[in-house]
């Protein structure tokens, strides 16, 4: 991480705005990806689904 802040360019508030900058391209980046990866990945199964016990009556 240090050599990568050495390495930018300008003055330490330049270096942390493109810091800031390549942070939120990242995770603009991995957010639809872990999207896709979830529903790719998911089976269905029924964990937290609402179950019917009864007349009226969910858990």
């Amino acid at each position: 991480m240090r050599k990568l802040y050495n390495r930018l360019p300008g003055p330490t508030p330049i270096r942390v705005l493109i810091l800031l900058v390549l942070a939120a391209v990242v995770f603009l980046l991995l957010v639809p990806l872990f999207e896709w990866a979830g529903t790719f990945l998911d089976d269905g199964g029924v964990i937290g689904a609402w179950v019917d016990v009864g007349p009226g009556l969910r858990v």
